[in-house]
């Protein structure tokens, strides 16, 4: 596969992570890396027999480091109390406002109340002298050790399916034809794992993050069994 600029840029960055790590001996790691990202990257560690690590901070959450030598508090949780009802969209534009770097930003996860909120250790003393507003609304950064959630943020649902070809299930999943389900992937409305995808008839796997614009983003699950038509009944989770 052809590597994008994107794609060079993210393994010199690890390069750079790794080679400073050899020469210091200190442990150091990357910016979040999502499902794609982290793919590219250890792939190409892979090939070239380097040897790292991936921490993923909880199974739920999206984003991961990798990071070479010992393991040390690269990723800090904050929980954050509110009292009026904000979105994922205010949280991330406040944040993009004060000039905090999209890469250095982990997962938000907003629950009734309160958000969490993981961003990369490094970036602390910036975040809690500048984060103190949102929409108006006074916060204050609590540093939790970590993440409990009052509710379920990935909805099963399950689907039978002729075959978990993109178009088929983005068919299923966005309740629209085949037809119109391959028009929404050509338009470049469909991601999957991040990356647009034009071939209509790629099969979707477990894991794969799928995002269809104006319907929601999915996380593929099992596929449970066939039916006697021999269907197959896929498992789908709605990330809430």
């Amino acid at each position: 596969m052809n590597q994008t600029k994107e794609d060079k840029l993210l393994i010199a960055n690890a390069l750079d992570r790794y080679k400073k790590h050899k020469q210091s001996g200190m442990s150091t790691c990357t910016d979040f890396l999502d499902i794609r990202k982290l793919k590219i990257v250890t792939s190409y560690l892979n090939k070239e027999k380097i040897e790292y690590s991936v921490y993923k901070p909880y199974p739920f959450l999206e984003k991961s480091v990798i990071y070479f030598g010992e393991y040390e508090d690269f990723v800090t949780f904050y929980k954050v109390s509110i009292n009026s009802e904000i979105r994922h969209s205010d949280i991330l534009g406040t944040l993009f406002s004060l000039g905090i770097k999209e890469e250095t930003i982990g997962d938000i996860i907003v629950e009734n109340g309160y958000f969490y909120y993981t961003n990369l250790t490094k970036m602390n003393s910036i975040l809690e002298r500048d984060l103190v507003m949102i929409r108006n609304m006074p916060i204050k950064l609590e540093r939790v050790e970590e993440i409990v959630l009052q509710k379920d943020h990935l909805i099963k649902s399950t689907y039978i399916l002729s075959s978990n070809r993109l178009d088929n299930v983005v068919s299923k999943i966005a309740k629209t034809s085949r037809s119109d389900a391959s028009d929404m992937i050509k338009d470049k409305l469909v991601l999957l794992n991040y990356e647009e995808v034009r071939n209509t008839s790629k099969e979707v796997k477990e894991d794969d993050i799928l995002s269809i614009r104006r319907v929601g983003k999915f996380k593929i699950g099992n596929i449970k069994g066939l039916t006697k038509k021999d269907n197959i009944i896929l498992e789908i989770y709605k990330y809430e």
